[in-house]
């Protein structure tokens, strides 16, 4: 094979192979217990801030495709909740609370019924 402009190295081409001078280092990471107390304690304070996402799961069904290509307006899909079961509030799928559906101003919205245990979120209990 020619070493030509035109000629591929195969370990360059896949990005693996780093020129000799290109300087590295070792990365450090600074532990957890090493950051910034407050009262002596360690707070979640600065967590108020961050969006999530809340989920209201009304209940859920498993259909086949076939099923699904044939929805149409008007079609009805049966979940796997009875009417009047609280439906669960969930943050990235983990389960935080449930409550019961209620209109507020003509939008649907959840009466908080129980919270879930902070173990039992944590799968400790």
């Amino acid at each position: 094979m020619a070493d030509g402009p035109d000629s591929v190295n195969p370990e360059s081409a896949a990005g693996s192979v780093r020129p000799p001078e290109t300087p590295v280092q070792e990365a450090r990471f600074v532990e957890f217990r090493d950051q910034p107390v407050a009262s002596g304690r360690q707070t979640i304070d600065f967590l108020r801030d961050v969006e999530v996402e809340l989920t209201a799961e009304l209940g859920s069904a498993r259909m086949r495709i076939k099923h699904i290509l044939g929805l149409r307006p008007g079609s009805v899909v049966e979940l796997d909740r009875l009417a009047g079961e609280p439906v669960e509030l969930t943050i990235n799928k983990t389960l935080i609370a449930r409550g019961e559906v209620v209109v507020v101003d003509e939008k649907f919205a959840v009466r908080i019924t129980e919270i879930v245990a902070p173990e039992k979120r944590l799968g400790e209990g």
